[in-house]
């Protein structure tokens, strides 16, 4: 059994649907758990209600688990960083962040207002960033650390009424690829989950007969694993639901190389366009830069030839 004795685990939008799923499993396995939520009245994420976050906290406790609650807005980096500094001084350390809270607003592009953009970007992507950059000088003190972000299938693939949404989980994917780079040499591992359940946000999304079999409570298996000490990923994106588990990974088609600059045409892209859009010959690489090398190097060898 994974367990978490010791530990401290800080989850965000954990008083409702899959945070609250998040939190109570860690705290049974004997995880000090941080129950942060603003109780937002709806999932647009306006109003603000401190008994959302203890309603979960007098859970874990009547469970015989600890767990303190907190209403911080992620998206105020002041108040991200006076919870971190609050936690790290009272508890000693922590182990874990879980960044979970979200909000929605079901437009279609053509709907959607640059308040609308803005809220959403503001929650998910840098409600992350904000949390992240709380916590880690702890973590790197402490030589330790977990982190889980929650991208979106919607921003892999898009949703007809879920631009902004789409763009704000696309963004927490280049948040994680970043943060992973610079993570490892400190302890401490950043990945991301990609979950799907029926919850407030997605009740009207799924077949309510389906419910029951995709509850939070399967996504968090998955959380709990990328939270633990067994895992030992850095920078994948699991994706989980119904139960179902993946990994979801960005891959280039291998293309083509043009070396007479006379060819760089875009008739040649034209005439050569089933090549360069052949998924059967993929390559994946572990960074932005390692991506581009394999055409310096190739240039640099045809000009050494010259």
């Amino acid at each position: 059994m994974l367990e978490f004795e010791g530990q401290v685990a800080i989850v965000t939008g954990a008083g409702r649907g899959l945070g609250r799923a998040y939190a109570l499993d860690l705290a049974r396995r004997g995880a000090t758990v941080v129950v942060n939520d603003m109780g937002a009245r709806n999932i647009a994420g306006e109003g603000r209600d401190a008994s959302v976050a203890q309603t979960v906290v007098d859970e874990i406790t009547a469970a015989g688990g600890k767990a303190l609650a907190d209403g911080s807005d992620v998206a105020s980096e002041a108040e991200t960083l006076a919870l971190a500094e609050r936690i790290a001084k009272e508890l000693g350390r922590i182990d874990i962040l879980i960044c979970n809270a979200g909000n929605q607003r079901f437009l279609h592009f053509h709907e959607t207002r640059r308040e609308d953009y803005d809220s959403l970007v503001d929650i998910h992507l840098g409600g992350s960033f904000n949390m992240c950059r709380a916590v880690w000088p702890q973590m790197v003190k402490q030589a330790y650390g977990r982190i889980v972000l929650t991208t979106s299938q919607v921003g892999f693939y898009g949703q007809v009424d879920a631009v902004a949404y789409g763009a704000a989980k696309n963004g927490v994917l280049g948040l994680m690829h970043g943060m992973k780079l610079d993570s490892k040499a400190h302890g401490i591992l950043v990945n991301c989950i990609s979950p799907f359940a029926v919850t407030r946000i997605s009740q009207d999304l799924f077949p309510k007969e389906l419910a029951r079999d995709l509850a939070p409570d399967h996504v968090a298996a998955g959380v709990t694993f990328l939270s633990s000490r067994a895992c030992q990923m850095n920078g994948e994106v699991l994706i989980a639901g119904g139960g179902h588990f993946a990994i979801a990974r960005t891959v280039e088609t291998l293309g083509i190389d043009l070396d007479d600059p006379k060819e760089i045409t875009a008739e040649t892209i034209h005439a050569r366009i089933g090549e360069i859009t052949d998924v059967s010959r993929i390559e994946m690489y572990p960074d932005a830069l390692a991506a581009v090398q394999i055409t310096f190097d190739r240039i640099t060898t045809r000009a050494a030839g010259k």
